[in-house]
């Protein structure tokens, strides 16, 4: 306890300053991406001579699935490349640096993507080998022959990875300006132009090497991209201390605390936002407490947030300060003044109070007024209680992990795996992904929570491209650190272009495949349908980055990466019930269709209820279309609450249980009455010839005589995988924040007392044990510590309580009097009357509560420690859980298909790791045969 010592401004924890010297040239970033996109194009080249020698009909198949030949290495690679891109690492660090330990839904929802893989791919994969599929859709073809149900799935699917390549081009335009960003404060590389460049670089990778230059590609990508994960968070950890910094950034005394002169030139040349501040000269960071003391404390799980509730009443009611309008005429209900509780007592007002430009605002019951912090230059009084992210935490992270669920069924996910040539290759690849979390995404929770305590303050313009300010830091550091940022940049910007790449290879495989090969072209060469998909790949591409670049609502989102990867999320649990749930219950072909059409009504519905609101998942929500900033308040134009304010679940995955929901529900009257699952005219004739041939209709029966061969063992059929896949469940679940009191009953005004008592080391929270709750508590910290003292000294003296929050009025004697909600309260009609001690004046409010103040464990939240703790536990039971799939094709089983045995597989191990997955299982199966 006591008051906090800053560290020397030389100390190595404090970052870089403007004041010390001109930022980083760099040239090492510049160089290393030259490099690599020179790599990228001869590797394509490469690629693209290895197919002069295939034969026509393998063409197609070449370039979109590499001929199925990868090993489980190359898969890994290539999975992790693709998986942890663009969101990881520009959408992770951000979110981290606003939000905290929030974040950590990155990390449960991980979990949540091996659940649903678990499921998936051990079932997909042997089918997709048996039956020789060539694209993700063919499941749906395989199983239900049903025209109308295939095409549109498969237009849903490829909408999800149309969204996920605006957000991978959204990301790189949003980071390049800022990772170019050199001495003179401009950047070097422009943020349209550039990105064009690299879509035109993907564009031609694709063309020219296809499937097999993305993955060759990927090994470099993957390890440049590993490395970066791994020493960003070393370096942090050197220089700002434990967990990366961001242990030694909570708490008012956290080891990362400095003070720094903000008016100096330097700070204002370069833009730091300090040098703005009321407290530039002597600005205060390094530790949350002092930019954002709301993330130390237990969030507000399960209820909305009223943090900033003693700021929010008092612009809720009567005239408030609006500089948008000057209404001279106005006669207030009451004179406010917003702002501190060690407010200017109304006696000293005088004449000031007549230059505060206001609004007459009559309507105290609408709380949506707040809104207007973001149009004046008001103190931001609603803080984040106006955020969805922080009312109803808990129901946001457990909405988060259901939407990770369905992610396992991204076409260019599915694409990488089937593309391995056999199931324990795969096996090893989903098992050793099982922990990339750990290297990858924690590392960048951790990096955006330090950054956000330390840099915010210092560098410009630190939003969504908040992962270039952390690596820009290193690189101003100079010397090895700058190597290792660089190494970071390109890492980061390899990784989106790969997802690209990715990408766009599925989504065209998709589309041309259903639309083109097995319907409008079936008898067309491979090489015109190629030319063709080039034709598709470049209009994908033209389309998404213009979105990308140009849509304004897109640039305006400050959650733009939560915002996509819910929606792409919500279209793949929308084809979730044709492609998983099909292949374990027999549902009925047009049922899943109409599930699907319920679903996207059900998204378009909610969506558009939930877009005509302003902050909405808050008790502030007010309809749009309610109040025009652009006009006067009026009893017709005034913020207006929302009928539905809050879903408290994701409208995302309300649109999931529509659709599963009524799938399976109208598949049961559906079979009663014979009803199949397609007509004869929507029969495709490719289904028989191709699919058919190995062994039938795909039905449910088929699917389960598959699956049930000798041999194989899937997770999900194991009873102790499955013990282990309910366990991570219930820990990724009931570890989030369901239980704890919200802020831990702190509030704005109470936890600054708060703190004031423990840096005073005064036992604040025994004056509230013998305190008469009527009293009001004093406001400004030297009033509240000589009360305190007075209090603890002098048995017979009655305490007021410092720590608890409430509501307040200033009456005619200058006496604070606790009151309740704002609407029982009489005001004076003039400043006259108020000034004459006629009446009283609203002076703050609260949560009424005592505040509890922190607690941390080693300078993390100890509810932060949970979800780690649990996330951990749940990566040893998936691991288990992968370990527990048997495959056909593994030589350590002691029996495989049929009479197979271990000795048998070990004799086949080095032709089968020859030929890709159908070749392997058949010519197992042929052998058990003979």
């Amino acid at each position: 306890m006591g008051t906090p010592t800053p560290n020397s401004l030389d100390d190595r924890r404090v970052p870089w300053l403007p004041t010390d010297g001109s930022p980083s040239s760099k040239v090492m970033f510049f160089m290393m991406l030259g490099f690599f996109l020179a790599v990228l194009l001869g590797v394509a080249y490469v690629s693209y001579t290895k197919q002069r020698d295939l034969p026509d009909n393998q063409l197609y198949r070449w370039h979109f699935l590499g001929g199925k030949k990868y090993n489980h290495i190359l898969g890994f690679f290539s999975l992790f490349s693709t998986i942890f891109s663009a969101v990881t690492i520009a959408g992770v660090p951000f979110e981290a640096s606003a939000a905290g330990f929030f974040a950590l839904r990155w990390l449960t929802s991980g979990i949540w993507v091996g659940i649903g893989a678990i499921c998936f791919v051990p079932r997909l994969y042997r089918l997709s080998g048996l039956r020789e599929y060539d694209a993700p859709g063919d499941v749906v073809a395989d199983r239900f022959n049903n025209r109308a149900l295939s095409a549109f799935t498969t237009l849903i699917a490829a909408c999800s990875v149309f969204l996920y390549l605006i957000i991978q081009f959204y990301a790189i335009s949003d980071l390049l300006p800022a990772l170019s960003r050199v001495t003179d404060g401009g950047n070097v590389l422009d943020r349209n132009g550039t990105t064009w460049v690299l879509a035109i670089i993907i564009l031609l990778s694709e063309w020219l090497g296809g499937f097999d230059a993305v993955t060759q590609t990927d090994m470099l990508q993957s390890v440049v991209l590993i490395f970066a994960f791994v020493c960003i968070p070393s370096t942090y950890a050197y220089y700002y201390g434990s967990l990366a910094g961001a242990a030694d950034s909570f708490g008012y005394d956290c080891e990362n605390y400095f003070v720094i002169n903000c008016t100096q030139q330097a700070f204002i040349d370069f833009g730091s936002p300090c040098a703005s501040s009321s407290t530039a000269a002597a600005f205060q960071t390094g530790c949350l407490a002092y930019s954002a003391n709301y993330l130390q404390l237990y969030p507000a799980g399960t209820e909305a947030s009223q943090y900033f509730k003693p700021l929010t009443e008092v612009a809720e009611t009567g005239c408030n300060y609006n500089y948008n309008h000057s209404l001279p005429t106005c006669t207030p209900t009451v004179l406010e003044q917003i702002g501190w509780w060690a407010a200017v007592p109304p006696a000293q007002w005088g004449a000031a109070a007549s230059t505060f430009p206001k609004t007459y605002q009559p309507y105290s019951e609408n709380r949506a007024w707040a809104d207007k912090q973001f149009n004046s230059p008001l103190p931001t009084y609603l803080g984040v209680d106006g955020s969805g992210t922080f009312s109803r935490t808990a129901f946001s992270m457990f909405s988060f992990n259901l939407l990770f669920f369905a992610l396992s069924l991204f076409p260019h996910w599915i694409m990488k795996w089937m593309s391995i040539k056999s199931d324990h290759e795969v096996r090893f690849a989903f098992t050793t992904l099982t922990w990339a979390t750990l290297w990858a995404t924690f590392p960048m929770v951790i990096v955006g929570i330090s950054g956000g305590a330390l840099l915010k303050g210092i560098y410009p313009d630190a939003g969504s491209e908040f992962f270039a300010v952390i690596i820009d830091n290193m690189a101003n550091k100079g010397g090895f650190t700058e190597f290792l940022a660089a190494m970071g940049a390109t890492g980061a910007i390899a990784a989106m272009m790969s997802t690209v790449d990715s990408a766009l290879l599925s989504v065209t495989n998709s589309l041309s495949t259903e639309f083109l090969r097995n319907w409008l072209m079936p008898n067309a060469e491979d090489k015109t349908l190629l030319r063709i998909c080039k034709v598709i790949s470049a209009v994908s591409v033209v389309a998404t980055l213009c979105i990308a670049l140009y849509d304004k609502k897109l640039q305006d989102d400050p959650n733009v990466y939560s915002t996509l990867i819910a929606w792409q999320s919500s279209l793949l649990w929308q084809i979730l019930p044709a492609t998983l749930i099909s292949l374990y219950v027999d549902v009925n072909g047009w049922a899943c269709l109409i599930g699907q059409i319920c679903g996207i009504a059900t998204i378009i519905g909610l969506y558009l209820q939930q877009d005509s609101c302003h902050h909405w998942n808050t008790d502030y929500a007010w309809r749009k279309d309610s109040y025009k900033y652009e006009h006067l308040l009026s009893a017709q134009n005034h913020p207006d609450e929302c009928d539905v304010g809050t879903y408290y679940l994701d409208y995302h995955v309300w649109a999931a249980v529509v659709n599963v929901g009524v799938t399976i529900i109208l598949s049961i009257p559906l079979s009663i009455m014979g009803v199949g699952s397609t007509f004869t005219s929507l029969e495709m004739p490719h289904v028989n010839e191709r699919f058919g041939s190995k062994g039938g209709h795909l039905s449910i029966e088929k699917v389960r005589e598959i699956m049930g061969e000798a041999g194989t063992r899937e997770p999900i059929k194991d009873p102790a995988a499955l013990f282990c896949i309910l366990a991570a469940v219930l820990l990724t679940t009931l570890s989030l924040p369901w239980y704890g009191d919200a802020f831990d009953d702190c509030d704005y005004d109470s936890y600054v007392r708060w703190q004031a008592c423990e840096i005073a080391d005064v036992d604040c929270k025994a004056m509230c044990d013998q305190a008469d709750m009527t009293l009001a508590p004093p406001l400004a910290a030297p009033a509240l510590m000589q009360a305190a003292s007075a209090c603890l000294n002098n048995a017979s003296m009655t305490c007021s309580c410092p720590l608890q929050g409430g509501y307040f009025t200033l009456s005619s004697a200058g006496i604070m009097v606790p009151t309740h909600e704002v609407a029982n309260v009489s005001y004076s009609e003039t400043l006259a009357s108020l000034t004459s001690g006629g009446g009283i004046v609203f002076q703050g409010s609260g949560n009424g509560k005592i505040c509890e103040g922190y607690n941390l464990t080693g300078g993390i939240p100890n509810w932060a420690i949970v979800i780690i703790s649990c996330w951990i536990v749940s990566m040893f039971f998936m691991t288990y859980a992968w370990l527990r799939w048997s495959c056909v094709d593994d030589p350590n089983q002691t029996q495989a298909r049929g009479s197979v045995t271990s000795a048998d597989l070990k004799a086949q191990e080095f032709q089968g790791h020859e030929m890709g997955p159908t070749e392997t299982i058949l010519n197992i199966t042929a052998t058990s045969v003979v």
